[in-house]
């Protein structure tokens, strides 16, 4: 009794701490109310149970006495019925037939008391007494058992109700301890946003105060001015009155002198203070410069990688347009001048001779077709490599056909070299004195053609690139003023 007593105080304890931990005291007094109310039953039942189980002990004694006793009696009944059946033996038969009538009753009666124990009632008064008070002492107890059984069960399920409102009050209050959490780490940043926004206020109320103190300093030594001003003109008036003019000027021009030196000096001070206040202002922007800056020079840098790979490919190409240039001379010469080449070995049977090549394909003939077209129109065809101010036929044949050789070389017209001509076959009266002169000048229209090409696209390439640039530094300008007025 005495554990089970401490047991009941510790969960008196426990639930009393469980119940004061939260924050609905109502509902935790009646549910204290309720557990008290169980606690005392249970003690009442405790107790009770512990008064059956010693009546439940002693009626186990007395049962066991009882049966004790009733089996000690069947074996003195034993021993006696063989004893009986010796002594049968030297008795005579009269006397054998009295005593078994004995025998017959005094078994009767012993076997009675064993298994009519309660149809007969003992012969004692005592006993008797006794068997009929256990009787009623086991019926009140078994009522009080099943009593006790129900109380019990009612008392384990009101336990349990306990019990599951205690973990939803407990549940509850997990829930609400998380959202208090929740509140406070809020709290705690909306309490960093305020001090932030407080000191930011406090830097802008001070540079407000700062531009107040300075536009009061500003305007008073404005008014100051003024006044000085109006007293120099007064007493300018009065001098010019009273003094010639020209001491009077002189005067003027010493207080004019000393006027501009306060004034510089004052201007100075001024520019100082008002340059130290900007760059307090634009401390934090300075930052946000920086970091426009690194991000132009990462764009320009890109730019820079870009513009060096079109250079090279640039160069690339001005060194295939120099080749083709190269070959195409090399051709030209070899069509007008043929080099003469050592002796051949002796030449192979003649293979058959190949079709014509077609006038289309040979620049030479279409050159010599367009100066025999304009010829009709001309008079006379100088044949000597004349300066550009030239009679206007000539130039314009001149330039048509460099332009037709020039527009061959930027499409990539691919030339078929020209058969040598045979010392049989003649050319007409025309082509002696027009091939050198047209070889001359197409050489030197080409190597005066190609520089300024050139030229013009080294020029073309650099103007691309300043357009690019000054439009690249205008959308960074514009996204860095965007992102500061998105982020301030």
């Amino acid at each position: 009794l005495s554990s089970r007593g401490k047991e009941g105080e510790k969960n008196k304890n426990h639930l009393w701490m469980e119940l004061w931990g939260g924050q609905n005291l109502q509902l935790r007094r009646y549910f204290l109310r309720i557990l008290l109310l169980f606690c005392s039953v249970s003690h009442m039942v405790i107790e009770e149970v512990s008064i059956i189980q010693d009546n439940l002990e002693i009626e186990k004694s007395c049962r066991q006495s009882a049966e004790a006793l009733a089996s000690k009696l069947n074996r003195q009944n034993r021993s006696l019925k063989r004893k009986s059946m010796q002594l049968l033996a030297h008795l005579e038969p009269d006397v054998i037939a009295k005593i078994s009538l004995k025998d017959d009753e005094e078994e009767d009666s012993g076997r009675q008391p064993e298994g009519g124990q309660d149809d007969v009632p003992c012969s004692s008064g005592h006993c008797h007494k006794i068997i009929t008070e256990l009787r009623n002492k086991l019926t009140l107890m078994l009522e009080a058992k099943a009593q006790v059984a129900i109380d019990l069960e009612e008392t384990r399920e009101r336990l349990r109700e306990a019990r599951e409102e205690l973990l939803k009050e407990k549940h509850d209050n997990t829930v609400l301890i998380a959202k208090t959490i929740q509140q406070k780490e809020l709290l705690a940043k909306y309490n960093r946003v305020s001090l932030l926004a407080v000191e930011e206020y406090e830097v802008m109320q001070g540079s407000l105060e700062l531009e107040k103190d300075l536009r009061k300093e500003a305007e008073n030594f404005a008014r100051e001015l003024l006044v000085e001003q109006k007293k120099l003109n007064r007493q300018s008036q009065i001098l010019l009155k009273s003094v010639s003019p020209s001491q009077a000027l002189q005067e003027a021009l010493d207080q004019v002198s000393k006027l501009s030196r306060a004034l510089e000096v004052q201007n100075l001070d001024h520019q100082k203070q008002m340059k130290a206040i900007q760059e307090q202002l634009q401390g934090s922007e300075l930052q946000k410069e920086v970091l426009s800056l690194r991000r132009q020079m990462q764009l320009l840098e890109e730019e820079k990688r870009g513009m060096e790979e079109r250079c090279m490919k640039s160069e690339v190409q001005v060194k295939d347009l120099r080749f083709r240039v190269e070959e195409l001379q090399k051709k030209l010469q070899s069509a007008v001048n043929p080099i003469p080449g050592p002796p051949p070995p002796p030449p192979p049977p003649p293979p058959p001779p190949p079709p014509p090549a077609p006038p289309s394909t040979n620049p030479l003939s279409s050159l010599l077709s367009i100066l025999r077209k304009k010829k009709q129109t001309s008079e006379d065809i100088p044949l000597v490599v004349q300066d550009s101010s030239g009679t206007e036929p000539v130039s314009d044949i001149r330039q048509q056909a460099v332009d037709e050789m020039m527009q061959r070389i930027k499409k990539g017209v691919n030339l078929r070299p020209v058969r040598q001509p045979s010392k049989s076959t003649t050319l007409p009266q025309v082509c002696p004195p027009v091939l050198p002169f047209l070889s001359a000048r197409l050489c030197g229209c080409l190597m005066r053609g190609l520089p300024m090409q050139s030229r013009e696209q080294e020029r073309a390439g650099p103007t691309q690139t300043e357009l690019e640039k000054a439009l690249h530094r205008r959308r960074c300008i514009v996204e860095t003023k965007v992102q500061t007025r998105e982020y301030p």
